[in-house]
């Protein structure tokens, strides 16, 4: 007869919950779930029960077994009636539950999350998944089901708006529900935008980069804008991929640098308004003719590298591929405050005007998130750093890759062994020695690519047949960053928003993927990594 398993202590349970909790940030579900499954014990009743449950849920949504999302959810609704966050577990109920077809089952729970903070989210989880609803006797019939629900009436409504041949009955629902429920204004007086050719089954998709062809030699493979040649052969190979997926692409590629007359002469082009989705430029002056361009013309505009959140401020087309510095703060707030007790921090940055904005935007976040900033300071030498206050954890922001280590060995000079989390730009992967990634250590690195991944194992090999070389880190975002936008337009422009706002969309990529989620127009993926048994890996994102 097998041994009756002991019981965990609290920090014992605590470890293990926090272990689990890491392996589904690292997307090991699976792995998640077995840490996770001796800790829903009914023996157990400490305050991480709850979560416990919950992060096991999530595992099983995350690998589509819906049905034991929701076994495993009422067995935490049954024992926690009461837990702070049970409207989170009502919500992934109803998902999991309309995921298997379970409408009424779904609404049911959606009904018991009280008040009003996580509407938006409901609404985009009725959207994803009664968009897919394409027969109109079905939507009818969900709308006598359902009357109240304004995102069946929308859907019904948009339904019928779009069809050629409808009848007088239909189009009276249209009517009614879009008085009811204030849906549109009246198609006559709507304000007409420029007309546009509607070319079903086409992404017209056009590449304003500073390729500086005037300079190209093919023989020189060190060039100062290589990183545009790997970014562009990677759309490419993007580009056949999407064929695959009956998604055709017009790539459109325009050499446009610092100068903006080329631009200026695109923009004026009547054909020029068949563009779908602009990526770039990077220069201010010429950004700015395409940006007025695309908000007078209803383009989507994506800057591939800048993490600049002043670009987005006020334009609902116009996104960031790559997240702030004030994103990176956030995310990286939120991962230091996990890993460490206190609530206090020194930052330590670099010469360049980068260094002290992200210093800056560090700061702005930790006052936010409860954070004291007992020092923020431009770094030169050991004495620059301050021992009358420990910090919880320090913050480093740096373009030099020699920086990171000198503050590291004025931090060690010193005796202050606060955990650290930098900037990856600050260090030298190649050369530095490993002492001084064998601490603790965090690093946010953007252009972190896990080799150990199948897309990345695939791509690789794929790149390297196409070129004849390794591909970079430009190459895995450009074919990344191809593939995402083209699909979300391919869907509909129309659907846009509400297809970002659904989900965060990390399958299938080289990279981390995208998640604009809660109406954000930048990307909140945030890769952090550590180095642990000898190599670097992924601990948030």
């Amino acid at each position: 007869m097998l041994a009756q398993q002991a019981t965990l202590s609290e920090r014992d349970y605590a470890l293990k919950y926090k272990k689990a909790v890491q392996l589904y940030a690292d997307q090991m579900y699976f792995e998640a779930q077995n840490e996770l499954t001796p800790l829903t014990n009914r023996k157990y009743n400490n305050s991480m029960v709850p979560y416990a449950h919950y992060y096991h849920a999530l595992c099983s949504f995350k690998q589509n077994k819906f049905f034991e999302t929701r076994i495993v959810l009422r067995q935490l609704f049954e024992r926690f009636p009461d837990w702070n966050k049970i409207d989170e577990g009502y919500y992934l109920y109803a998902n999991a539950a309309l995921a298997d077809n379970y409408i009424d089952e779904g609404m049911q729970y959606i009904n018991r999350i009280s008040g009003n903070v996580m509407k938006k989210d409901i609404e985009n989880m009725l959207y994803y998944h009664f968009s897919k609803v394409t027969d109109r006797n079905q939507l009818k019939q969900l709308n006598q089901k359902f009357p109240n629900n304004v995102i069946i009436a929308q859907l019904l409504v948009d339904n019928i708006q779009k069809s050629k041949n409808v009848s007088k009955e239909d189009l009276e629902i249209s009517d009614r529900l879009t008085n009811r429920f204030n849906l549109g204004e009246n198609p006559t007086t709507t304000k007409k935008t420029p007309q546009r050719r509607e070319n079903k089954g086409v992404v017209n998709i056009a590449v304003l980069l500073p390729f500086r062809l005037n300079d190209f030699e093919a023989a020189q493979s060190n060039r100062a804008n290589q990183y545009i040649y790997d970014m562009y052969a990677g759309m490419k190979l993007a580009k056949n991929r999407l064929e695959s997926e009956q998604i055709n692409v017009n790539l459109l590629t325009f050499d446009i640098d610092r100068d903006a007359s080329l631009i200026s002469s695109l923009v004026e082009d009547s054909q020029f308004t068949q563009v779908d989705l602009l990526i770039g430029p990077l220069y201010p002056e010429a950004n700015r003719i395409a940006n007025n361009f695309a908000k007078s013309n209803d383009v989507v505009q994506v800057h591939p590298l800048s993490n600049n959140r002043q670009l987005i401020a006020s334009d609902k087309n116009t996104f960031l591929a790559a997240p702030s510095f004030e994103t990176q703060s956030a995310k990286a707030l939120e991962y230091m405050k996990s890993q460490t007790i206190g609530k206090t921090v020194a930052i330590y940055y670099g010469n360049t005007r980068k260094d002290s904005t992200f210093a800056y935007a560090y700061r702005d976040e930790a006052l936010k998130a409860g954070v004291e900033v007992i020092m923020i300071k431009k770094f030169t030498n050991a004495e620059d750093i301050d021992t009358r206050r420990r910090p919880s954890h320090i913050f480093i922001s740096g373009s030099d890759v020699t920086f990171g280590s000198k503050v590291i060995n004025a931090l060690d000079k010193k005796k202050v062994t606060s955990p650290i989390i930098a900037a990856s730009s600050a260090f030298d992967f190649e050369s530095s020695s490993l002492n001084i990634f064998n601490r603790e250590l965090s690093l946010i690195q953007l252009d972190y690519v896990n080799r150990d991944k199948d897309e990345v194992k695939n791509f690789r090999s794929l790149y390297f047949n196409e070129q004849n070389i390794a591909p970079s880190y430009y190459s895995y975002w450009g074919y990344d960053m191809l593939i995402f936008y083209a699909r979300m337009l391919n869907a509909g422009k129309n659907q846009l928003r509400n297809s970002l706002n659904a989900i965060e969309y990390t399958q299938g990529y080289t990279l981390d993927g995208f998640d604009y989620t809660n109406g954000s127009n930048e990307n909140q993926i945030v890769p952090i990594i550590k180095y642990q048994d000898g190599k670097f890996i992924e601990v948030m994102r």
